[in-house]
């Protein structure tokens, strides 16, 4: 059965991503925390889903490059910028938030969630700026809403087969 054409498996692995990233993009926002109670599932039930039958041809081997792909850039980013600015830059959660990302869509994702997540990060902390008055830059900028749009956004492009995916 298909609906917009798209099979019913294909809506359940949109709908459980969608339904943990919002979860976890409202969580960090009000808390600067992006719990491993979410992140984990997310990932486990990413792993199984390139196991079974990805909707977007993910192996479970490409899952788990991506994910050690993701999760090692990740990690030596907070540690770089950590030792520039001589304080923690990045949590630990956006690490393990992009190494489940990895799990969901294999390393070719990887530089499309980061150029997303960026964009994204920056416009919600202006807009943040805006409504506040305050300018944003100054303190803390959430970095998980914007690295769940990236990675829901090309998922969804890549179900989609959208612009460099319909390779």
């Amino acid at each position: 059965m298909e609906l917009f054409g798209l099979d019913l498996w294909t809506w359940a692995c949109m709908g459980i991503l969608t339904v943990a990233l919002g979860a976890l993009s409202v969580i960090d926002f009000r808390t600067g925390y992006l719990p491993d109670v979410i992140v984990a599932p997310l990932g486990l039930v990413g792993l199984i889903i390139a196991i079974v039958g990805s909707p977007v041809g993910v192996s479970w081997q490409m899952a788990l490059v991506g994910a050690a792909i993701n999760a090692g850039l990740f990690y030596g980013l907070r540690w770089l910028i950590s030792r520039l600015k001589g304080r923690e830059a990045m949590g630990l959660g956006d690490v393990k938030l992009v190494a489940a990302g990895g799990l969901w869509l294999g390393p070719v994702g990887l530089p499309y969630i980061m150029a997303v997540a960026g964009i994204a990060t920056l416009l919600g902390a202006g807009i943040a700026g805006l409504i506040t008055g305050k300018p944003v830059w100054q303190g803390e900028m959430p970095l998980g809403p914007g690295l769940a749009i990236g990675i829901l956004g090309v998922f969804f492009a890549m179900v989609g087969q959208v612009g460099i995916f319909a390779l």
